[in-house]
């Protein structure tokens, strides 16, 4: 039940981030009284209700500034509620470097997280390099059985052990596996980035259990083999080099990008999967 709650609430900061948002406002949203609402949140995401909507904004403008080019910084802050002095603080105080600064270096042709945990090498890569794997597809709407974990993308594993075993009444060889990661380690802490691992049934869905819709519609599908080594470094390449260069339009503020595993193999460190960036 409190998984829902903190569930629901999340997805809805996420979907008003660019309005005036309150504790009162997102509580009632969830039913729920402002003060048992912002124990709740705090005790299982870490950070209170105001702390986690100005991180998200911050880092939701810091994606933006180094994609968005046809909108200057400051009408991107002012989107979030900033003044332009304002913004520049904030932004300096989470990430070290001025918002201009950060979005002249982002992508460079080597990204390593503060953590040195991720890193990516895209000496080699370039614009050609994934258009010319990159393909159109029509998806239709999918619903999936889902749990979502906050921390490292390096427990991946670990997560879909602890899912696959809660919820192994719904699995079977038919089953489609389906993960959303929600956020670039590289401007999210690694330890707060958000997950929804997935999973299709052909079994009748018990109350309480968690679902919701993949919605479908148009997207640019990527197909990806090899080790966990290069996962990063792909994500990195699409949103980085392709995405910012492509003639589409991406479509990030109703859907999300959705991998698709087609094989996991854990013993050999074998992954084939398919990346669907959502476009208009």
């Amino acid at each position: 039940m409190q998984d829902i709650i903190i569930i629901k609430a999340i997805d809805y900061i996420k979907e008003h981030l660019d309005e005036d948002l309150t504790v009162e406002v997102i509580a009632e949203h969830c039913h729920f009284s402002k003060y048992y609402f912002n124990r709740l949140f705090k005790s299982i995401i870490g950070e209170s209700v105001y702390a986690f909507i100005k991180r998200l904004r911050i880092e939701t403008s810091a994606f933006q500034i180094t994609r968005e080019y046809d909108k200057s910084i400051t009408q991107i802050s002012s989107s979030y509620g900033y003044s332009s002095s304002n913004y520049s603080t904030a932004f300096k105080k989470h990430y070290g470097k001025s918002p201009a600064v950060f979005k002249k270096n982002r992508y460079k042709d080597k990204i390593i997280s503060n953590d040195l945990t991720y890193c990516a090498d895209l000496t080699d890569k370039d614009y050609d390099y994934y258009n010319s794997r990159m393909k159109l597809v029509e998806l239709t709407d999918v619903e999936v059985v889902y749990q979502r974990f906050i921390g490292n993308y390096v427990n991946l594993k670990n997560y879909w052990r602890e899912f696959l075993d809660k919820h192994r009444i719904y699995y079977n060889d038919e089953s489609i596996q389906f993960e959303i990661s929600y956020d670039d380690p590289i401007l999210t802490n690694p330890n707060r980035c958000i997950t929804d691992v997935c999973i299709t049934t052909s079994k009748p869905i018990k109350d309480g259990c968690n679902t919701m819709i993949l919605t479908g519609g148009k997207y640019m599908m990527y197909e990806y083999e090899g080790s966990n080594k290069k996962i990063f470094e792909t994500f990195q390449g699409l949103l980085g080099i392709w995405s910012i260069n492509t003639h589409y339009k991406m479509d990030f503020k109703s859907r999300k990008i959705i991998t698709k595993y087609n094989t996991i193999n854990h013993n050999c460190n074998y992954f084939s999967f398919d990346i669907y960036i959502p476009i208009i």
